[in-house]
C-alpha cells in the first residue's frame, strides 16, 4: 500500500472513532413520545372546527421534542377496537414537521362495534408507552388529555384511572412530571369541553434532566402563557439566588450563565469568611410557600489541596432571613445574606504548590427548607376549575399537602488566591544564592598577583585561590606558595631534599 493511501486510511479511522466516542446529542438522545387521547370525552376537540387542537399538537411537538426520535401515538383503551392496540403508533421517526403534521391530522375518534365511542385507559397508555414504545429506554412522554373518561365507564376504567394516579406519584422511575393546563372551549356533536391538560412525564433520570431543561427553554415558554406546573418532585425547591454585592473586601462575586455562584479572591493560607448579599426568587409554580425555616449547608466540595479528607465537613454557612412567610411564585426576596466560613486553605505540597497563584474549588450549597408548608395559588385553582373538575385530577396535583421539607441546590466555585510574596522571596533567595556561587566560581578561576616574602626576599607570584606554586631562589632555597580565598598566600619553605 502506498504511504499516502495508508495515511489517508488512518486519518479516516481516527475521525470515525472520534465521531463515535465524542459525547453529544447525536449519540445519547432522548426519545419524545406524544400520547394523544382519542376516546369519547375528547370528541369536541376533534369535531369543533374552531378548537385549535391539532395546531396545538403540532406546535407542542415542534417546541418540546428532545432531539431524538419522535413518536406520535393515540390512545383509548386497549382491546375495545378489534385488531387495533392502544396506544396506536401513528408516526415514528425523525423530527419531520410535514410527516408529523400528517400523522396528527390522521388521528380519529374510533368507534366500538356496539357503536359507542371508546373508553380511556391512562395507566395502560403510560405503561405500554414505556414498555413497548420506549422499550424501557429513557424518554419523555407528553400525554395530552382532558382528564375525563368516556361515558358509561366501567369499573375497570375507574381502577385504571386510580392506578395511573398512583403511578405518577409513587414511581421512582418517573422522577420529573410537569403539566400545562390549556383553556380551549370546544363544542362537539355530543359533548362539550372547556380545556385540556398536557403532561410532561420523564422516564429515567436522563430524561428528567432534559425535561427540566425544556421547561425553561424559550420554545415552551412562548407556547404556553403560564409556567409549567411542577408536579414532581416538590422536595427539590426551585429557589434561585442571584448575588448582587459582597461586604468582604477583595472579593468578586458573580453568577455564571449556568447558574453557578463564583467567588473570586478568597485568601489562601488563612481562615476567612465570605459575606454576600443578593436576591432569592421562588420558582415554585403554582405553589405558595406558606411557611418554612431556611438554612444553608455545604452539600459537596472538592478536597482541599494536600488533604486526604473531604472539605465539606470543615465549612459552615448561614443564610438570612431564616424564615419564609407567604412567598408566592416568582416573588423575589431582597437583601438575602449568605455567609460562608472558609477554613485555612494552603498551597499544594511540593514545587507545584509554590507555583500556584489560584486554585478553584467546586462544590454545591444546599438551601434547605424545613417545616415547609405549601399551598396552591388561588389564581391557579380558579383557572383549573375552568378547565377540569378538581376531583378528577390525579392526586399528584395535590401532593404538596404531604411535603414538609425541600432543598435547593446552588453550584459554587471558590477561587482561592495565594499571595505571590513568598514565591518572590524564594526566587530572590535562589537568585542571590546563584549569584554568590557565580562570584565564587569567578574568584576560583581568576589569577591574582601577590607580593610575598620568601626568606627575606620579595617576589611577585600569580595565583588562583587554593592553587600552589613552587618558587626557587638563586641561593638554592625552595618555597611552596599556596593561594587562599581571601588574604595573602601561605608560604612554606621546603627542604632541598623534598621532591619538587
Amino acid at each position: 500500500m502506498r504511504p499516502e493511501l495508508a495515511r489517508a486510511l488512518l486519518l479516516a479511522l481516527v475521525l470515525l472513532a472520534s465521531a463515535l466516542l465524542a459525547p453529544g446529542r447525536a449519540i445519547a438522545q432522548v426519545t419524545s413520545v406524544y400520547l394523544i387521547q382519542n376516546s369519547g370525552w375528547m370528541e369536541p376537540f376533534y369535531v369543533d372546527p374552531n378548537a385549535p387542537f391539532r395546531p396545538l399538537l403540532n406546535a407542542l411537538v415542534a417546541a418540546s421534542n428532545a432531539g431524538g426520535a419522535v413518536v406520535i401515538a393515540d390512545f383509548d383503551q386497549d382491546g375495545q377496537i378489534p385488531g387495533r392496540h392502544s396506544p396506536h403508533v401513528d408516526y415514528r421517526g425523525p423530527d419531520d414537521g410535514a410527516a408529523i403534521a400528517r400523522a396528527i391530522a390522521a388521528i380519529d375518534l374510533p368507534v366500538q362495534p356496539n357503536g359507542r365511542l371508546t373508553d380511556a385507559d391512562f395507566d395502560g397508555a403510560l405503561v405500554r408507552g414505556i414498555n413497548t414504545i420506549l422499550d424501557g429506554h429513557p424518554g419523555i412522554i407528553w400525554l395530552v388529555t382532558n382528564n375525563r373518561n368516556s361515558p358509561n365507564n366501567s369499573q375497570r376504567v375507574d381502577e385504571n384511572t386510580a392506578d395511573f394516579a398512583r403511578r405518577l406519584g409513587s414511581s421512582p422511575s418517573l422522577p420529573v412530571i410537569v403539566s400545562y393546563p390549556v383553556r380551549m372551549p370546544a363544542q362537539g356533536r355530543e359533548y362539550s369541553a372547556t380545556g385540556l391538560i398536557v403532561y410532561g412525564i420523564a422516564y429515567g433520570e436522563t430524561a428528567g434532566a432534559e425535561l427540566r431543561r425544556l421547561t425553561q427553554a424559550p420554545a415552551l415558554t412562548r407556547l404556553f402563557s403560564d409556567p409549567a406546573v411542577q408536579l414532581k418532585p416538590l422536595d427539590q425547591a426551585p429557589l434561585v439566588f442571584t448575588p448582587e454585592a459582597t461586604t468582604t473586601p477583595g472579593l468578586a462575586v458573580s453568577r455564571t450563565p449556568d447558574g453557578r455562584l463564583r467567588i473570586e479572591g478568597v485568601p489562601g493560607g488563612r481562615a476567612s469568611s465570605v459575606e454576600i448579599t443578593g436576591t432569592l426568587r421562588s420558582d415554585y409554580y403554582p405553589h405558595v410557600i406558606d411557611q418554612a425555616q431556611v438554612s444553608l449547608r455545604w452539600q459537596s466540595l472538592d478536597r482541599l489541596p494536600g488533604q486526604d479528607v473531604a472539605a465539606a465537613p470543615l465549612l459552615q454557612g448561614s443564610i438570612e432571613p431564616s424564615v419564609l412567610h407567604r412567598v408566592a411564585p416568582r416573588d423575589v426576596l431582597q437583601d438575602v445574606r449568605i455567609r460562608l466560613d472558609v477554613p485555612r486553605i494552603d498551597r499544594s505540597p511540593g514545587l507545584a504548590g509554590w507555583l500556584q497563584h489560584d486554585v478553584s474549588l467546586h462544590g454545591t450549597l444546599a438551601i434547605d427548607l424545613t417545616g415547609l408548608s405549601l399551598s396552591l395559588q388561588d389564581g391557579f385553582v380558579a383557572k383549573m376549575s375552568q378547565i377540569a373538575a378538581l376531583d378528577q385530577l390525579p392526586a399528584v396535583f395535590f401532593d404538596n399537602r404531604q411535603v414538609r421539607a425541600a432543598s435547593a441546590t446552588l453550584p459554587i466555585t471558590l477561587v482561592v488566591h495565594f499571595s505571590a510574596v513568598p514565591l518572590i522571596l524564594a526566587l530572590l533567595g535562589l537568585f542571590g544564592l546563584l549569584l554568590v556561587l557565580a562570584l565564587l566560581l569567578v574568584l576560583l578561576r581568576h589569577e591574582r598577583e601577590h607580593t610575598v616574602s620568601l626568606g627575606g626576599q620579595m617576589r611577585r607570584v600569580r595565583l588562583r585561590p587554593f592553587q600552589s606554586r613552587t618558587v626557587a631562589l638563586p641561593d638554592g632555597r625552595v618555597f611552596s606558595v599556596r593561594g587562599r580565598s581571601v588574604g595573602p598566600p601561605a608560604v612554606t619553605e621546603r627542604m632541598p631534599a623534598e621532591p619538587r
